[in-house]
């Protein structure tokens, strides 16, 4: 039974500007596309667009699903502006909850606060007895109270472990936790049982639909006790409702173990690259540099791993026919990775992952270039920090931060994310901030404006881009013939509204071949 999809504008993102009257669907597949009178005669049923504007299912390619249901579900401290405003928000909770409970705080950006420290130790052990996390809005550092502490066995005498940072002072604990110091906490808290990560998901998935995507690609394997349990939770929730399409990354703790679980792939489940993360985050300065911070001169971040255990990592995932996806923020941590994707290539067709991607030069990009390799990009990031970074990198240096324009120019593969819970998973949020390079509400010309793309482009970004990179641009990210049947469906033309009110845009409907799973407009 196909259905006829028309009565709004409908653009293919084939090329600049292509629209097309109608869409055919049956079976969740793009049988044709033309006009009404051509395609009508085949369908059964109208699905009327009712003026709406229709585009190919967005798509967030990078994105921590699981954690981002964990936002919404925990306390949401990104909008807070001080210590005091931080302290109180978290009293609050605190002041209910028992000594066995956990309490988590998700988003703290310090940079937001007038004299951007940290609470003290002290400070958050006396707002109660509970166990309190509160994790930055980077996720490459958390504060823990002292009960917190103790639950993970940290004391003063506990050493750094290998890619992390248990920050002290004076041999004294602060909270303060770094990249893999953090994880002696977040990945072993009792209360990460399959039904709390149900509900997260379920939460995440209903959130996301919401936005107009119809798909993500997540790394969630390594968080939630053994992979088996996010996996079973993706089965219950995901699979088994069809209703959205996940790409999971698998975390390089884990690859092997999932890979002998030999477990089948489905349009709504698939289990892609290895995961590696290669260095931090500039937030804590923890993103590897190849020169020192300029506010901190006697740091230049850190690699997690060693060369040799990289490359180790990388040559597993050849062992098994996969492509490596890598974290990678700082530019020794990108030159540091590009060179050993060079000494162990993929498979002939393949493509490996850099994800972030965020501090280049010319002699990066051609790296860049030169190998089978995709940029895995945030749009966004360049709102959050950037006077921060600016002030970290000094103004030469930062002139690399965030490309994109410099990217596509090379002729390089790049899709667009979130990397929720950092940022919103709004696309339309990072299609503004790839146009505009600026937030909402500013009026300066753009941060590194030289960086800035057209809305096609950035549009491209959460679509052909994000099917590109998994090298599925021949069944998904355009309206065509024989394509999934993924539309996100918006009240206004995104092309041509004014652009400080893009954002704003609302979301008319979510289609996941040919079922619509949100709707708040768009009626047949």
């Amino acid at each position: 039974m196909a259905t006829l999809w028309t009565g709004g504008k409908i653009y293919t993102m084939a090329q600049v500007g292509e629209t097309v009257e109608a869409v055919l669907e049956e079976d969740g597949k793009i049988v044709a596309t033309g006009s009404v009178e051509s395609l009508s005669p085949l369908a059964a049923s109208i699905q009327h667009l009712q003026g709406s504007v229709m585009y190919p299912g967005f798509v967030d390619s990078h994105l921590h699903i699981i954690g981002y249901g964990e936002k919404l579900k925990h306390i949401d401290v990104s909008k807070v502006t001080s210590k005091d405003m931080l302290l109180e928000k978290l009293q609050e909770r605190m002041s209910h909850a028992s000594a066995q409970e956990w309490v988590i705080a998700i988003g703290l950006n310090e940079n937001q606060f007038d004299e951007p420290i940290f609470p003290t130790l002290a400070e958050l052990d006396a707002l109660g007895e509970a166990h309190l996390v509160i994790k930055r809005s980077c996720h490459h550092l958390i504060l823990a109270n002292s009960k917190a502490l103790a639950f993970a066995g940290i004391t003063s005498a506990t050493p750094s472990p290998e890619g992390g940072v248990i920050d002290k002072v004076d041999g004294q604990l602060t909270g303060v936790l770094k990249d893999a110091a953090l994880y002696l906490i977040v990945n072993h808290m009792p209360h990460i049982t399959p039904a709390y990560i149900e509900d997260a998901l379920a939460k995440a998935i209903a959130s996301l639909q919401s936005y107009g995507l119809v798909g993500g690609h997540s790394e969630d394997l390594s968080y939630y006790g053994p992979p088996s349990q996010p996996i079973q939770a993706y089965r219950k929730i995901v699979e088994a409702q069809q209703s959205f399409k996940v790409h999971l990354l698998q975390h390089h703790t884990v690859f092997e173990e999932v890979v002998k679980m030999d477990l089948l792939s489905s349009p709504y489940l698939e289990f892609g690259a290895m995961k590696i993360f290669i260095d931090g985050a500039f937030g804590g300065r923890t993103a590897a540099l190849r020169q020192p911070y300029c506010d901190d001169p006697s740091n230049a971040g850190m690699l997690i791993h060693s060369t040799e255990q990289l490359t180790k990592y990388v040559q597993l995932a050849r062992h098994y026919g996969q492509t490596v996806a890598v974290h990678a923020i700082g530019d020794l941590a990108i030159e540091t990775i590009l060179a050993i994707f060079a000494a162990n290539p993929p498979q002939e067709g393949q493509l490996d992952r850099v994800i972030h991607c965020s501090l280049v030069d010319d002699d990066i990009l051609s790296k860049l270039a030169d190998l089978p390799v995709a940029v895995d990009m945030q749009p966004q990031f360049v709102q959050g920090e950037y006077q921060a970074e600016l002030s970290r990198l000094g103004t030469k240096r930062a002139q690399g931060l965030h490309p994109l324009k410099s990217l596509l120019d090379r002729g390089l593969i790049v899709a667009g994310g979130s990397d929720a819970p950092i940022e919103v998973p709004n696309p339309l949020v990072g299609i503004y901030a790839a146009v505009t390079r600026r937030n909402v509400g500013e009026t300066h010309y753009g941060y590194n404006s030289q960086e800035k793309v057209s809305r096609f482009e950035a549009v491209r970004l959460y679509t052909v881009g994000a099917a590109e990179i998994i090298g599925q641009q021949n069944t998904r990210g355009k309206i065509a013939a024989g394509y999934a049947a993924d539309f996100t469906i918006l009240q206004e033309d995104l092309f041509h509204v004014e652009i400080e009110h893009l954002p704003q845009i609302q979301v008319a409907c979510t289609v996941v071949d040919g079922k619509i799973v949100y709707e708040n407009r768009c009626k047949g």
